[in-house]
């Protein structure tokens, strides 16, 4: 939860001091937390577990892809499908430009 100075309204940020911990704000205001090493272990514990579950190991970068698959020629090596993408390359009031890079010989290429 965000807690605000209520001297200044500045945002208060936690710090370690001297093996206590507290809230502190830029123009001096300190409070102090109340939580005991039980509560500071269970914590971290549920940081871990969160982060040990969102973690995605990638062994090669060639193998996993997040782009949708089309059909299209492959000018290099002639295989039919390519993943697909789309960045704005010019002026907002132009069409975007369409990115192919080829599933067997990762070459890429554009179309206008």
């Amino acid at each position: 939860m965000v807690e605000f100075c209520p001297e200044c309204s500045g945002l208060l940020r936690k710090e370690i001091r001297d093996r206590k911990r507290l809230l502190v704000c830029k123009c001096g205001y300190q409070k102090e937390l109340g939580l005991n090493d039980e509560e500071v272990e269970k914590i971290i514990q549920a940081k871990k577990d969160a982060l040990d579950k969102n973690i995605i190991i990638v062994s090669g970068e060639d193998k996993i892809s997040v782009h949708p698959l089309v059909t299209r020629v492959c000018a290099k090596c002639g295989n039919k499908e390519a993943e697909a993408w789309q960045v704005q390359t010019r002026s907002a009031d132009e069409p975007s430009t369409s990115f192919f890079r080829c599933t067997k010989c990762k070459f890429t290429w554009r179309e206008y």
